[in-house]
């Protein structure tokens, strides 16, 4: 492929660092895709210390590095430094269809869609963690208008995104849902289950899904003063407030039980986290007709609530 063609249609952008393990799988997909239209590759690295500037150098790829940066500012130089018409966002632990470009061009033919992509999927050696919230955050098996999609499985009209800005770039983490929110006042977004992408860093156990979520959660506050309050964005706004509330109220029910041998209060605190977690559970498996993933999306719900009730704690940190 030459990449010096001025008629480039799609410009691929993967913000990486220390991706030694994945980045050769990413870039292998992206060359083999069964299309006609010419793209490019580029890729903002992020300071890494082992062998992915090294490995995907045998790509003959365009290569920026960009140490320091948020993976805001890292998309944003990607749109920058790009020659297609359409930016292709794909990170560096995933893995795309080899029709991934036939089936995501075909929506720019209407101008009106500013962003076509979809939920990543997991892959076929996932473990519990990675398949139960996967059944939590698929999308529809139809094409649907939605109000954003992830980064890292994202196609994006470059007229569009530079019409809105970009991504804020004063944001740590939830920068995707941010910039898909104020693309979607002006352009409509596509969610088609055709556009696959395989991600292989999801979570894997309990610790690594709690970690990610509590980094995660410190950007929700700070996004709703960059796209303004949206309803549809309220239950992930209360949840981590009432979790920190009950939190906060179970840690006085020991102290009660302690001193006072009371446990009512104990017991309490203890049914009022328990009980959205099982509920939430319930009303995933039943839309998604899912119901063996009860009990696992249960116990991921709690720890959910409990990250992202202490990344409240902790948002001003992004400031």
């Amino acid at each position: 492929m030459d990449k010096n063609k001025k008629d480039i249609k799609v410009s691929f952008v993967i913000p990486a660092l220390n991706v030694e393990k994945t980045i050769t799988k990413c870039l292998k997909s992206i060359f083999d895709q069964d299309t006609n239209e010419k793209f490019e590759v580029i890729l903002l690295d992020n300071g890494s210390q082992d062998k992915t500037i090294e490995l995907a150098s045998q790509f003959g790829i365009r290569i920026f590095k960009e140490p320091g940066k948020s993976v805001a500012a890292l998309r944003n130089l990607g749109a920058k430094f790009s020659r297609g018409e359409i930016i292709a966002y794909v990170d560096a632990d995933c893995m795309i269809a080899r029709n991934w470009l036939e089936k995501a061009l075909r929506h720019f033919n209407n101008f009106k869609i500013g962003a076509v992509g979809s939920p990543t999927r997991v892959p076929d050696n996932a473990t519990w963690v990675q398949k139960a919230w996967y059944v939590q955050r698929k999308g529809s098996d139809k094409v649907e208008e939605v109000e954003w999609l992830p980064t890292e499985n994202l196609l994006v009209r470059k007229e569009a995104f530079l019409e809105v800005g970009g991504f804020n770039e004063d944001l740590v983490t939830c920068e995707d849902v941010d910039f898909c929110y104020r693309l979607s006042k002006r352009y409509k977004i596509i969610s088609d289950p055709d556009i696959i992408s395989i991600h292989l860093g999801e979570a894997k156990n309990i610790a690594h899904f709690f970690r990610k979520e509590l980094w995660r959660g410190k950007g929700n506050i700070k996004g709703l003063f960059s796209h303004g309050f949206k309803v549809s964005e309220l239950p992930s706004i209360l949840y981590p407030v009432y979790y920190l509330f009950f939190l906060l109220f179970f840690l006085i029910a020991i102290g009660i039980f302690v001193l006072k041998q009371n446990y009512y209060p104990l017991v309490f605190s203890i049914f009022m986290l328990v009980i959205p977690p099982i509920i939430l559970a319930f009303r995933v498996c039943i839309k998604k007709k899912e119901f063996k993933w009860i009990f696992a999306l249960t116990i991921l719900f709690f720890v959910y609530g409990v990250a992202r009730a202490l990344a409240l704690l902790f948002w001003k940190e992004n400031k």
